[in-house]
C-alpha cells in the first residue's frame, strides 16, 4: 500500500512540475503579429490545402470554417487567435 502511495504521489509531483514547462513551451511559439502577417498565414494555410486534397469531405468543411473564422479573426485584428485556428488547419493537411 505504502508503494502505491508512495508512486501516486511521485506521478502527481511530476506533473505538476511538468505543466508549466509544457505550456510555456506551447505558448512560445511564433504568432501572427500585424494584419499583412495574418493574411500571408491565411494564404499560406489554403496553398498547403491545394498542396493535399486527400481530406475527405467532413474533414474538407471543418477546414473551410477554421480557414473562414481565421479570416474573420484577421479582419477584427484578434491575431492570437488567428494563429491558433491556422496552426489546426495547418495540422490537418499536413503531410509527413
Amino acid at each position: 500500500m505504502t508503494t502505491k502511495v508512495t508512486t501516486a504521489s511521485a506521478v502527481l509531483a511530476a506533473m505538476l512540475f511538468a505543466y508549466p514547462i509544457t505550456s510555456f513551451a506551447a505558448d512560445n511559439g511564433p504568432q501572427i503579429a500585424d494584419a499583412a502577417q495574418c493574411s500571408q498565414s491565411v494564404k499560406d494555410t489554403k496553398e498547403a490545402r491545394a498542396s493535399n486534397p486527400d481530406l475527405g469531405d467532413k474533414s474538407a468543411k471543418v477546414f473551410d470554417d477554421l480557414m473562414a473564422l481565421a479570416e474573420k479573426r484577421c479582419e477584427q485584428k484578434q491575431f492570437k487567435f488567428a494563429d491558433e485556428l491556422l496552426q489546426v488547419a495547418r495540422g490537418m493537411v499536413a503531410s509527413e
